[in-house]
């Protein structure tokens, strides 16, 4: 079995990798064994780009065989303010500026796998049609702020509160339906997946 690390921004990416069910997804249908202790929290992207090579050194010392680095586009009118990047450039410039901090590049191998996530997380929840929630448009990834668009309907604003609202009725394979990052998520999962056979 495929044993992998997550980098992630914040709580609420953890709060989904930790839920029983995806721990089911990537133990019984990819084959994937994912510890608890495995998730290192960058709270944030810049506080990944400062703790990247820490993070990376201390999951190859837990015996990670690959690690995921799954980032938000981070794209909505206010953080945009902030980017050097305009969104059709992501995800490339998302993983660039992360890799290109300091001396990042010289720990970036094979074993490292970048998922970006279009806007953020929450469009990944839109996308999953079991769990209620609406959206205009085809694909919720092209909503701007999909954790303000799910804020309205449930009134709940925290990223952490959303999630651990969703966390046990998410989907990814659901999500992937509507979501082209998420089913890019699942495919490099599958990929890894496949490199132990």
């Amino acid at each position: 079995m495929v044993k992998i690390g997550f980098i992630v921004e914040g709580h609420s990416d953890q709060i989904i990798l930790k839920s029983s069910k995806f721990q089911n997804f990537l133990k019984y249908q990819m084959k994937i064994d994912l510890d608890e202790e495995l998730i290192n929290i960058g709270n944030g992207k810049a506080g990944i780009k400062k703790k990247f090579v820490p993070f990376i050194k201390n999951l190859n010392k837990k015996g990670a065989d690959y690690i995921f680095v799954l980032l938000d586009q981070d794209d909505n009118s206010e953080k945009f303010k902030k980017c050097k990047y305009t969104p059709r450039d992501c995800p490339r410039e998302v993983i660039d500026e992360l890799i290109n901090y300091r001396d990042n590049r010289h720990y970036v191998n094979d074993k490292l796998v970048f998922v970006v996530m279009e806007r953020e997380l929450e469009a990944w929840f839109l996308a999953d049609n079991n769990l209620g929630l609406d959206f205009e448009g085809d694909n919720p990834e092209e909503i701007l702020n999909p954790s303000e668009a799910i804020a309205r309907q449930i009134n709940i604003r925290s990223h952490t509160r959303i999630s651990k609202r969703f966390a046990e009725k998410f989907s990814i394979e659901r999500a992937a339906e509507k979501a082209p990052s998420a089913k890019r998520f699942i495919k490099k999962i599958e990929e890894v997946s496949q490199k132990d056979e």
